[in-house]
């Protein structure tokens, strides 16, 4: 069933720690034991993640209730800032993820306190699209040890659609899979008219072939599949065409021959600074991907480069466009490390800059700007960290 996503999410994000190459052999056991303590503690918050709305009630009806589901979702909490020690989840590309999965488990444990249960729901449920932005920058030997047996198991009958199994695939990684039943949830999305689940399984499906495995061949097959249906909207068909185009540009290109990422960001990247505000109507979706797939490999493989900030404030840029229609959006978290850890690269700047433009904006209507006193305060803490 689909609420097995979060799960598993919750799961694997602990299990990252378990590359043999990365982690020391009591960092492994640590996160074993880490990793146990998520499992037992979410089996008892199942039946509250994807429940309906009478059972909110039964909770606001049964103290004991409230109060079990609170401590179940505590001890996961406690689980995950455990985690924080464990030095593979300190990496630039991955200390984000976990930050967030935090400060939404902290949201989460308010709203059931508050007896906002619809709420709690929604924030659990949204961080499966986190764990997917994290899990795509997974090294194959850590996905194998992230996803053991267990999880490979499951079957497509335990799911309630095509759609829902394929995201599970694609959450575990197996992409081939995943994408047979994605190609099976967008013939049904086109024949009940399902614009979400057509949009999702097709940016899920380019994702594969460009930011995961980069196949320019696999990914031009998966676009001549459905280019000519006559079903398509006329957006998903403009996004198919613009993909097609872009691809052909990469034909070309060896993600793993990259020898310098400074030349593959002034060739790549670099260009489409000026054209930020262009980015949004997906043209550059595929550079984009590419790029985020070529940096979050090099910042994982290299934690400690001197180019750490002038990634984070690359990935920010690619994430800022991809996150509505792709993954769960990083930017903002990824623009802060960059600060923070890196307050004496003149990247720092520039990702204050962004960040603040991006507040600045993301607060802007009809009756001018109205910035909230804590971000504003936010982003003073966060100047102040400039050197």
């Amino acid at each position: 069933m689909t609420r097995l996503f979060l799960l598993l999410f919750l799961i694997s994000h602990v299990c990252l720690a378990a590359d043999a190459k990365k982690t020391t052999g009591d960092q492994k056991t640590e996160a074993r034991a880490i990793m146990d303590g998520v499992y037992d503690s979410f089996v008892k918050v199942i039946p509250y993640v994807y429940s309906d709305e009478k059972n909110g009630g039964l909770l606001l009806k049964d103290s004991q209730q409230k109060v079990e589901l609170l401590k179940n979702l505590t001890d996961i909490s406690d689980y995950f800032k455990s985690a924080r020690h464990v030095e593979y989840f300190q990496r630039p590309g991955f200390r984000p993820s976990l930050e967030t999965i935090n400060h939404h488990m902290d949201d989460t444990i308010r709203s059931v306190k508050n007896d906002n249960f619809a709420f709690a729901q929604k924030r659990m449920k949204a961080l499966t699209a986190l764990c997917i932005s994290c899990h795509s920058q997974l090294s194959e030997s850590a996905s194998q040890n992230a996803f053991g047996t267990a999880i490979n198991k499951a079957k497509r009958e335990t799911f309630d659609s095509d759609f829902a199994y394929a995201n599970y695939l694609f959450l575990v990684r197996r992409f081939s899979d995943s994408e047979k039943y994605f190609d099976l949830a967008i013939e049904k999305a086109l024949k009940e008219n399902q614009e979400h689940e057509l949009y999702s399984s097709l940016r899920k499906e380019i994702s594969i072939h460009t930011k995961i495995a980069f196949n320019v061949k696999q990914g031009n097959q998966m676009i001549a599949r459905f280019e000519k249906d006559s079903r398509l909207p006329p957006l998903a068909k403009s996004s198919l065409m613009s993909w097609k185009k872009s691809l052909n540009k990469w034909k070309s290109f060896n993600p793993k021959k990259v020898k310098s990422i400074d030349r593959f960001i002034k060739t790549y990247l670099a260009p489409l600074e000026s054209e930020k505000g262009q980015t949004a109507g997906g043209e550059h979706d595929v550079t984009l991907l590419v790029a985020s797939g070529v940096l979050s490999k090099y910042l994982n493989d290299h934690p400690k480069t001197p180019l750490a900030p002038e990634i984070l404030y690359w990935l920010s840029i690619a994430e800022r466009r991809l996150s509505n229609t792709y993954f769960f959006s990083l930017s903002d978290l990824y623009l802060k490390d960059c600060i923070k850890l890196y307050p004496k690269s003149r990247f720092a700047k520039k990702c204050y800059t962004e960040y603040a433009e991006n507040i600045e904006f993301g607060y802007s209507g009809s009756s001018g700007t109205d910035i909230p006193v804590e971000e504003k305060q936010e982003l003073e803490r966060l100047k102040g960290y400039l050197k």
